[in-house]
């Protein structure tokens, strides 16, 4: 069985290598980290307690019926991205994010593998704190890893697992994304670090700006680009940002 926030699409992939390509979303439910900033709180913050966590202090409802959990067999799942999209005759991306889908690889393994066999790309979005069983790397295209800094409010123990980061990169299908904020140049500072200590090859490396609305966004993006360029890293807007701001089911 799979915990699973969300299933919707057809979107565009918002953010790092692929953002503005074509896809459908599985969110699952869960998180092993809690952000400050995160913009899916939904799939985790259901304490009081976790809640805290965050910049609003929310706390969302385990068994709200848009958001919250729902506990569904792999072809569930598939029936319903099959709704939205004729993902066996007409591939496209199908993104696994969350919450952290990492948590959950060897339940996902059983549909990632029908969706890969009928030709569609899956996308995994994790923090890069898990790593990669066999049989679940068999299915994956691209992992979209994102190492949370200090920026995220989670300790360094629990943020960082360089080993985990260095499996994620011998897979050779990683891409590292850090969320960078409008102290940007400290941020920088700490990815610089962290790709020089796991090492991660910097044509690999995208920052992308923090902010769940079109202005911090651009702002942020701004007056970070120069100085990731600089580097050698790419930038990455959120695009489903920029074109709906923070619906979450876009």
């Amino acid at each position: 069985m799979l915990r699973i926030s969300q299933v919707f699409g057809p979107t565009v992939q918002g953010e790092g290598s692929a953002a503005g390509r074509h896809c459908l979303f599985v969110r699952t439910f869960d998180c092993n980290l809690g952000c400050t900033w995160c913009d899916t709180a939904y799939t985790w913050a259901v304490t009081e307690e976790k809640a805290a966590k965050t910049r609003s202090g929310k706390r969302y409802e385990h068994d709200d019926p848009a958001y919250g959990l729902k506990v569904m067999e792999p072809a569930e799942v598939m029936d319903r991205l099959r709704a939205l999209w004729e993902v066996e005759t007409r591939p496209t991306i199908i993104v696994v994010s969350g919450g952290e889908p990492m948590m959950q690889q060897r339940g996902l393994v059983p549909l990632l593998q029908r969706l890969s066999g009928c030709g569609n790309e899956v996308h995994i979005e994790t923090a890069g704190t898990i790593a990669p069983v066999a049989e679940f790397d068999a299915c994956v295209t691209q992992y979209n890893v994102s190492p949370k800094l200090a920026n995220s409010g989670n300790r360094l123990s629990k943020r960082y697992k360089p080993a985990v980061l260095a499996a994620l990169r011998d897979t050779e299908k990683a891409w590292f994304k850090f969320v960078v904020t409008q102290d940007y140049e400290t941020d920088l500072e700490e990815v610089d670090r962290i790709v020089a200590d796991v090492p991660v090859p910097t044509q690999r490396v995208m920052v992308m700006p923090e902010g769940s609305d079109r202005r911090t966004n651009i702002a942020t993006a701004q007056k970070t680009v120069d100085a990731a360029l600089a580097r050698g890293y790419g930038l990455s807007f959120r695009t489903h940002v920029l074109l709906w701001n923070d619906d979450p089911d876009r």
